[in-house]
């Protein structure tokens, strides 16, 4: 019986081991920025486990990278 409750145990960590979403890259949430914006919601809301994911990590990245763009095609003009 013990075994059973082993092997039933077993099973569920690999099933919830199994939901990972695909990786996207830092360039592909620069160029979407709406889900960009989705993910690092969703990353503020539930830092504990999201903050380190890997998607939570490129999203950050491309925010920054839009922020601090190094041709200011971002900023606003002052004319």
């Amino acid at each position: 019986m013990m075994m059973k409750g082993l092997f039933i145990a077993a099973v569920a960590v690999l099933l919830v081991a199994c939901k990972t979403e695909e990786t996207m890259t830092v360039d592909y949430y620069l160029a979407n920025p709406d889900a960009r914006k989705q993910k690092l919601v969703q990353c503020a809301n539930n830092p504990g486990d999201e903050a380190i994911q890997a998607n939570c990590v490129n999203a950050k990245e491309a925010q920054h990278k839009s922020l601090f763009d190094p041709d200011n095609t971002g900023m606003p003009s002052i004319k």
